[in-house]
Protein backbone atom coordinates (compact mmCIF):
# COMPACT_ATOMS: atom_id res chain seq x y z
CA UNK A 1 0.00 0.00 0.00
CA UNK A 2 1.37 3.33 -0.97
CA UNK A 3 1.42 6.07 1.60
CA UNK A 4 -0.21 8.67 -0.67
CA UNK A 5 -3.30 6.52 -1.18
CA UNK A 6 -3.88 5.89 2.50
CA UNK A 7 -6.95 7.73 3.77
CA UNK A 8 -6.78 8.36 7.51
CA UNK A 9 -9.70 9.63 9.53
CA UNK A 10 -8.27 12.41 11.73
CA UNK A 11 -11.30 12.67 13.99
CA UNK A 12 -10.25 10.69 17.06
CA UNK A 13 -12.58 10.44 20.02
CA UNK A 14 -11.43 9.35 23.45
CA UNK A 15 -12.86 6.16 24.83
CA UNK A 16 -15.27 6.74 27.68
CA UNK A 17 -16.69 3.72 29.42
CA UNK A 18 -20.34 3.89 30.33
CA UNK A 19 -19.60 2.96 33.95
CA UNK A 20 -16.42 2.91 36.06
CA UNK A 21 -14.30 -0.14 35.55
CA UNK A 22 -13.99 -2.26 38.70
CA UNK A 23 -11.09 -4.58 38.34
CA UNK A 24 -8.54 -6.16 40.62
CA UNK A 25 -6.33 -3.06 40.36
CA UNK A 26 -9.09 -0.78 41.68
CA UNK A 27 -9.86 -3.15 44.53
CA UNK A 28 -6.19 -3.49 45.46
CA UNK A 29 -5.79 0.31 45.49
CA UNK A 30 -8.69 0.58 47.92
CA UNK A 31 -7.20 -2.20 50.05
CA UNK A 32 -3.79 -0.48 50.05
CA UNK A 33 -5.45 2.76 51.09
CA UNK A 34 -7.15 1.03 54.03
CA UNK A 35 -3.87 -0.60 55.05
CA UNK A 36 -2.09 2.76 54.83
CA UNK A 37 -4.74 4.30 57.08
CA UNK A 38 -4.41 1.38 59.53
CA UNK A 39 -0.62 1.78 59.52
CA UNK A 40 -0.90 5.53 60.02
CA UNK A 41 -3.16 4.98 63.03
CA UNK A 42 -0.85 2.30 64.44
CA UNK A 43 2.17 4.57 64.01
CA UNK A 44 0.37 7.50 65.63
CA UNK A 45 -0.63 5.31 68.59
CA UNK A 46 2.93 4.00 69.03
CA UNK A 47 4.41 7.49 68.88
CA UNK A 48 1.88 8.74 71.42
CA UNK A 49 2.72 5.84 73.76
CA UNK A 50 6.45 6.53 73.46
CA UNK A 51 5.88 10.22 74.10
CA UNK A 52 3.86 9.38 77.22
CA UNK A 53 6.59 7.04 78.45
CA UNK A 54 9.29 9.64 77.78
CA UNK A 55 7.27 12.25 79.68
CA UNK A 56 7.20 9.84 82.64
CA UNK A 57 10.94 9.28 82.37
CA UNK A 58 10.61 5.75 81.00
CA UNK A 59 12.32 4.59 77.80
CA UNK A 60 10.13 2.90 75.19
CA UNK A 61 11.36 -0.56 76.24
CA UNK A 62 9.91 -0.14 79.74
CA UNK A 63 13.27 0.05 81.54
CA UNK A 64 13.64 2.51 84.35
CA UNK A 65 16.83 3.91 85.84
CA UNK A 66 17.28 4.29 89.57
CA UNK A 67 18.49 7.63 90.93
CA UNK A 68 21.83 5.92 91.66
CA UNK A 69 22.10 4.67 88.06
CA UNK A 70 21.24 8.11 86.66
CA UNK A 71 23.96 9.63 88.82
CA UNK A 72 26.51 7.04 87.69
CA UNK A 73 25.63 7.59 84.02
CA UNK A 74 26.14 11.31 84.44
CA UNK A 75 29.37 11.21 86.48
CA UNK A 76 30.92 8.58 84.21
CA UNK A 77 29.83 10.33 80.98
CA UNK A 78 27.91 7.29 79.76
CA UNK A 79 25.56 8.30 76.96
CA UNK A 80 22.75 5.99 75.90
CA UNK A 81 21.32 6.26 72.42
CA UNK A 82 17.99 4.91 71.28
CA UNK A 83 19.87 1.95 69.78
CA UNK A 84 21.81 1.21 72.97
CA UNK A 85 18.62 1.46 75.06
CA UNK A 86 17.01 -1.06 72.71
CA UNK A 87 20.00 -3.39 73.07
CA UNK A 88 19.92 -3.03 76.86
CA UNK A 89 16.19 -3.82 76.83
CA UNK A 90 16.89 -6.87 74.66
CA UNK A 91 19.48 -8.03 77.20
CA UNK A 92 16.93 -7.68 79.99
CA UNK A 93 14.44 -9.74 77.95
CA UNK A 94 17.04 -12.47 77.41
CA UNK A 95 17.85 -12.56 81.13
CA UNK A 96 14.13 -12.64 81.97
CA UNK A 97 13.56 -15.59 79.62
CA UNK A 98 16.18 -17.54 81.58
CA UNK A 99 14.54 -16.70 84.91
CA UNK A 100 17.18 -14.22 86.08
CA UNK A 101 16.43 -11.90 88.98
CA UNK A 102 19.49 -9.62 88.96
CA UNK A 103 21.72 -9.60 85.91
CA UNK A 104 25.03 -8.09 84.91
CA UNK A 105 24.51 -6.89 81.35
CA UNK A 106 27.67 -6.22 79.35
CA UNK A 107 27.27 -3.92 76.38
CA UNK A 108 30.20 -2.44 74.49
CA UNK A 109 32.42 -0.75 77.11
CA UNK A 110 29.75 -0.55 79.84
CA UNK A 111 28.40 -2.93 82.47
CA UNK A 112 24.90 -2.53 83.88
CA UNK A 113 23.44 -4.18 86.95
CA UNK A 114 19.73 -4.65 86.30
CA UNK A 115 16.88 -5.86 88.47
CA UNK A 116 15.26 -7.99 85.78
CA UNK A 117 12.06 -8.54 87.74
CA UNK A 118 11.51 -4.78 88.17
CA UNK A 119 13.09 -3.76 84.84
CA UNK A 120 15.21 -1.32 86.84
CA UNK A 121 18.79 -0.41 85.96
CA UNK A 122 20.48 -0.25 89.36
CA UNK A 123 23.92 1.00 88.34
CA UNK A 124 26.25 1.44 85.39
CA UNK A 125 30.02 1.27 85.23
CA UNK A 126 32.57 1.75 82.46
CA UNK A 127 35.19 -0.84 81.62
CA UNK A 128 37.99 1.27 83.13
CA UNK A 129 36.10 1.85 86.37
CA UNK A 130 35.21 -1.84 86.61
CA UNK A 131 38.83 -2.99 86.96
CA UNK A 132 39.42 -4.70 90.32
CA UNK A 133 35.69 -4.67 91.15
CA UNK A 134 33.64 -7.69 92.10
CA UNK A 135 29.98 -7.84 91.15
CA UNK A 136 27.89 -9.54 93.81
CA UNK A 137 24.23 -10.36 94.24
CA UNK A 138 23.74 -11.20 90.57
CA UNK A 139 22.49 -14.51 89.25
CA UNK A 140 23.37 -14.07 85.59
CA UNK A 141 25.52 -12.24 83.09
CA UNK A 142 24.16 -11.25 79.69
CA UNK A 143 26.27 -9.98 76.82
CA UNK A 144 24.59 -7.83 74.16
Amino acid sequence: MELEKLNVNHRLQPLQPSKPVQGPDTASRANRSEKANDFSQLLANELAARTDQAAQGKPANGLEFSAHAKGRLQERDIELTTDSLARLGHGVQLADQKGSVNSLILMDETAFIVSVKNKMVVTAITRDAAVDNVFTQIDSATIV
